[in-house]
């Protein structure tokens, strides 16, 4: 295990780019002071919010190696190495391994699903050659394969993952995951991705959750976290509105897939704010139009950030 404690609203950070879609590194370090500065407990780096799928290695490594240094241990940082094979994501892990990072996050291989015997000997050949603490990375929509509970609690009790990323949406499996860490008194830090699960987070039983939205909204992320965690209903509804404002701003997208939506309008609102310099996106996702950025500032304004 890292030696800082991982738990509560950890962000997986978008991506600046600069027109050439290599990563913008100052504007990437302002967004992570932004986080940081607005109270969020760790980052998540070079995740699917961040398009790492859609950038190069090196891009990639250049991202990570900002955010550590940027964030210099104020809170915890774990790198997404995933690749399309084991030993690409070794590759890619043995890059990061002197940075400094609080752990490694590692979805199966995609392109090709797997079955859960492979998927156990991909994560069990990983963590044997490196030492990064090891998070499984669950996000069966973009890779194709799931990692079922009970290949996350075998990991677990081998000592070979520290943590899980559920990002799958089926809240039975990871009741049956909970289950399975109390029944075999399994040390493991369960997240959640989530956006509207934030203020009920501590009574599906996960430490934390990694919430997208957190890049526009860290301070009312943390609230939603904060108001879960002591059961004050109110401040959790208030909390929640807030929530709801922010969702607009996927909707002022006339084209494109969710994910361009989701991603390009908050690096669009983060431009206007100035965090950012560019809101470009990796082809072939759609950035925002002039037309569609001209309904976001009323969205800020309502948030509170304008």
């Amino acid at each position: 295990m890292a030696d800082k404690e991982i738990k509560g609203v950890v962000v997986p950070i978008l991506t600046p780019l600069k027109p050439d879609e290599s990563v913008d590194v100052p504007s990437l370090r302002r967004l992570a002071s932004y986080l940081v500065d607005n109270g969020v407990h760790g980052i998540w780096v070079s995740g699917t919010t961040g398009e790492f799928a859609n950038l190069s290695d090196k891009e990639r490594l250049i991202s990570i190696q900002a955010v550590v240094d940027e964030v210099a241990g104020r809170v915890p940082v774990i790198g997404n190495v995933s690749g399309a094979s084991t030993q690409l994501s070794i590759n890619m892990a043995l890059e990061v391994q002197e940075m400094g990072l609080d752990g490694i996050a590692v979805t199966p291989p995609y392109y090709y699903p797997n079955a859960q015997d492979e998927v156990l000997d991909h994560y069990r050949h990983i963590r044997s050659r490196v030492g990064t603490p090891l998070w499984v990375y669950n996000i069966p929509q973009t890779v194709k394969t799931a990692v079922a509970p009970g290949t996350v609690a075998t990991l677990a009790s081998e000592g070979a993952v520290v943590g899980v990323k559920d990002s799958s949406g089926a809240g039975e499996l990871l009741a049956e995951l909970n289950v399975l860490c109390q029944q075999g008194e399994l040390s493991l830090l369960r997240f959640l991705g989530t956006s509207y699960r934030m203020t009920v987070a501590k009574g599906v039983g996960v430490q934390g959750v990694i919430p997208g939205i957190a890049n526009l909204i860290p301070a009312i992320s943390v609230a939603c976290w904060d108001a879960g965690q002591a059961g004050d209903e109110a401040k959790a509804k208030e909390a929640n509105a807030k929530l709801l404002a922010f969702m607009k701003l996927g909707k002022l997208a006339k084209g494109g897939s969710p994910n361009a939506a989701a991603f390009g309008g908050m690096k669009s609102a983060l431009k206007i704010m100035g965090v950012i310099d560019d809101d470009r996106m990796s082809r072939p996702f759609r950035s925002f139009t002039d037309d569609e950025k001209a309904g976001i500032p009323p969205i800020l304004k309502e948030l509170g950030l304008a």
